[in-house]
């Protein structure tokens, strides 16, 4: 069995596109680049389709705010891809450019595939991002695409998906459920019931779908921390290059802490704020800082009309690299 077990692994190695290296460094497994934009592009809009929408309508003051924060995303996401292409110059053979979409959202949140396309949910509006926090928004979910994420873990799930419906023996399909972290009693015990009940093979199919969707889950969320360190790391690589320095971002962050919720994206940026301003090597900045930052009105950009160009205003010498 272990030998069954060990071929099967090298041929399914053998069809990914085996061990690349991340920009910093880590050894990953991932799959071909059409492989993974077809993967991720699935699961973004499945990521989609399950997010609350917003309200259809708006006064005319918050459809103003919508377009003004529409138009600093497009901006921004221009400047941030040109100095990323010039970073790191594979990027741009392997998705050829970034796509920036707003999806209205009721949430906060940002989403992307392999192929560049990178989505920020409406909600997030309601943060009210000066620049070098929508800046690192922007920055951090590009650097999952950067550094090969989407690829890396659609050959995890791969992976686990041949193990789940090749390898298991049927006799214990239901033991490795229960035991994958994070594997629901309820969900196992049903699957179990089922397939004593029917003793179908559908239902066996359907439990080891299920066993490789959350074992997928659990290994990826297993290194979630070290990709989310690496994209936080690369993002502000990217942003010195536009002219945000690493502690104004790190203060930015910190200015909209009290307002992220306790959902996914919002505790990831909170990690990610963190590691920002250990990486910015400053102190946090005090209770007083914070409130100065926060009751700021965020700060824009702003472009001639017809070249976007010849106006753009710099950054805030807050924000200028020194």
């Amino acid at each position: 069995m272990r030998l069954l077990i060990s071929s099967i692994v090298v041929l399914v190695c053998a069809a990914l596109q085996a061990c690349s290296t991340s920009p910093y460094g880590r050894s990953q497994l991932t799959v071909p680049q059409p492989v993974s934009s077809v993967y991720s592009e699935v699961n973004m809009r499945l990521q989609l389709v399950t997010t609350i929408d917003a309200k259809t309508k708006c006064a005319e003051s918050e459809c103003d705010a919508s377009k003004d924060f529409d138009l600093r995303v497009a901006r921004l996401g221009e400047r941030l891809a040109d100095k990323t292409f010039e970073l790191y110059p594979e990027v741009r053979e392997r998705i050829g450019h970034f796509e920036f979409v707003i999806a209205e959202k009721a949430e906060p949140g940002t989403t992307s595939n392999a192929a560049g396309t990178v989505v920020i949910f409406g909600g997030t509006r309601a943060l009210e991002l000066s620049d070098p926090a929508l800046a690192f928004v922007l920055a951090r979910e590009m650097s999952h695409v950067i550094a090969r994420h989407h690829n890396e873990n659609t050959a995890t799930k791969i992976i686990v998906t041949v193990l789940a419906q090749v390898l298991l023996p049927v006799t214990g399909v239901f033991r490795a459920f229960a035991l994958l972290p994070g594997a629901s009693s309820a969900a196992a015990a049903t699957a179990s019931t089922a397939t004593a009940t029917t003793g179908s093979a559908a239902a066996l199919t359907a439990t080891a779908t299920a066993a490789s969707f959350l074992g997928s889950k659990a290994v990826i969320a297993s290194y979630w921390p070290k990709q989310l360190n690496e994209a936080d790391s690369i993002a502000l690589t990217v942003m010195a290059r536009v002219g945000f320095s690493p502690q104004a971002t790190a203060d930015a962050l910190a200015a909209i802490e009290s307002q992220l919720g306790d959902s996914s994206w919002p505790r990831d940026l909170r990690a990610s704020s963190e590691h920002v301003a250990q990486i910015a090597q400053g102190p946090r900045p005090d209770t007083g800082r914070v409130a100065e930052i926060a009751d700021s009105a965020p700060s824009k950009l702003t472009y001639v009309s017809g070249d976007a160009s010849a106006g753009a205003t710099e950054p805030a010498a807050q924000a200028r690299t020194q």
